[in-house]
């Protein structure tokens, strides 16, 4: 028996929904947000840890937000705020 078949369906559709903004917030882990995680860390301690759950939680719901739309319009974030706020994005060429 497969793993996907032994886990509850509740969770499957969990994961099936979270799924591509949990993989997109993770991406954003580059040398300079790690540079920047540890000197806060260094600084504050343990003293702000009680934020992680829920930037985490918002970082993932505004990734996925965007995820659905990009598959839906075909367009990136930035092609479709600005298209929706009334500016024309520059092309690339």
């Amino acid at each position: 028996m497969r793993l996907v078949e032994r886990l509850p369906r509740p969770l499957i559709v969990f994961f099936t929904v979270i799924g591509p903004g949990f993989i997109t917030a993770m991406v954003d882990n580059d040398a300079g947000g790690i540079y920047t995680y540890s000197q806060a860390g260094a600084l504050f301690g343990y003293m702000l840890l009680w934020t992680l759950p829920p930037i985490a939680l918002l970082l993932v719901v505004t990734q996925e937000m965007n995820a659905r739309m990009g598959a839906v319009t075909g367009k990136g974030c930035r092609t479709s705020s600005a298209r929706s706020s009334g500016c024309a994005p520059r092309s690339r060429s």
